[in-house]
């Protein structure tokens, strides 16, 4: 194996002067530097990034945890679009991108004994069970984590502003004309009860009275659950002229099976979605959603994790972006005579 030391005799230097081309620092003449990348391709050398990052007590690689529907993984939209940006960010930042999932089996679910194998710098929480125990376990350990949608305040996280997003999205229904609107909950996690109490805000704020039997539960982010969520929707007792999906994955499942019932969307029922992917823009009636701003939630992942893992204070460790209303055909206007 070519080590520094071949590389120094055979340009005439010293290990230090290789080792300072390698790590980019010192003053290196421009002609050495040349001399010293061309006998090392010539000679066919390999860093030992190991070694180096023993050194430098850091291995420059941060883990993306995600727990995923298996029927979309990273084909949705919307974690897809944060990757992407949160990737391109840390790689600007010097730092390589490794995902990690719940379906591995090597460290039987135990995350942080993953982590610290692969010596990760730090953790961006996409999409997990923040209630697992192996999740709970990686955000008290003393690795640098950032979530996103996380319920634990003592560290950084990254979200959009769920309560003001559903308060906006009932209001938009409210105008109108709708007073009879089904609110169709997500997985009961913190997020999910913020849109509550945003739709709950929105009502009573039209003196609109708050029927409980018009709020259901269901899951995200698949077509099952918007199966699900759909017959829950033509079971409930209560009568209703709006439904608002937990996301636009369940809502657009939703067109099909209220059409079977003769609910026709934009027509005699009004349907909302939750996101703003590009789903919602390409079925007919177009989707009513609030679009989520995926680049931006990426980028401040991104931004916060670095300070993390660098030791620099954080001022703000909770990001709550604001997202926008989209609305399409998907609501239709009721007149009262």
């Amino acid at each position: 194996m070519v080590t520094i030391y071949d590389i120094a005799r055979a340009c005439n230097c010293s290990s230090a002067t290789v080792s300072k081309v390698f790590n980019h620092v010192g003053s290196i003449s421009e002609s050495k530097r040349k001399e010293v990348l061309a006998a090392a391709e010539k000679m066919g050398y390999v860093p030992n990034v190991t070694a180096r990052n023993l050194v430098k007590k850091r291995s420059n690689m941060v883990g993306v945890l995600l727990f995923v529907d298996e029927s979309l993984g990273l084909r949705h939209e919307l974690f897809a679009e944060m990757l992407n940006r949160f990737r391109t960010a840390m790689e600007k930042n010097g730092y390589e991108i490794v995902l990690i999932s719940e379906k591995g089996s090597q460290w039987e679910g135990k995350f942080l004994d993953h982590c610290r194998a692969l010596h990760l710098d730090g953790i961006f929480c996409l999409c997990c069970n923040y209630e697992a125990t192996a999740v709970r376990e990686l955000i008290e350990s003393n690795i640098p984590v950032v979530g996103y949608e996380s319920p634990y305040t003592n560290r950084p996280c990254v979200e959009s502003k769920n309560y003001e997003a559903s308060k906006k999205l009932t209001e938009h229904l409210i105008e109108n004309g709708h007073r009879e609107i089904v609110f169709i909950a997500g997985t009961d996690v913190a997020i999910t009860r913020d849109r509550i109490a945003g739709y709950r805000a929105a009502l009573t704020a039209h003196d609109i009275p708050v029927d409980e039997e018009r709020i259901l539960h269901t899951g995200f982010f698949s077509h099952d659950h918007g199966a699900l969520a759909t017959q829950a929707l033509l079971s409930c007792r209560k009568s209703f002229t709006a439904a608002m999906y937990p996301d636009d994955f369940t809502a657009v499942a939703a067109y099909r099976d209220l059409a079977k019932a003769g609910l026709y969307v934009g027509q005699n029922i009004s349907v909302t979605g939750f996101d703003g992917v590009s789903i919602g823009r390409m079925v007919s009636p177009r989707l009513t959603t609030i679009r989520q701003d995926a680049v931006r939630l990426g980028q401040c992942a991104a931004d916060l994790l670095i300070r993390r893992i660098e030791d620099k204070e954080i001022a703000q460790p909770l990001v709550r972006l604001d997202a926008e209303l989209l609305p399409g055909d998907s609501v239709c206007k009721i007149t009262t005579d």
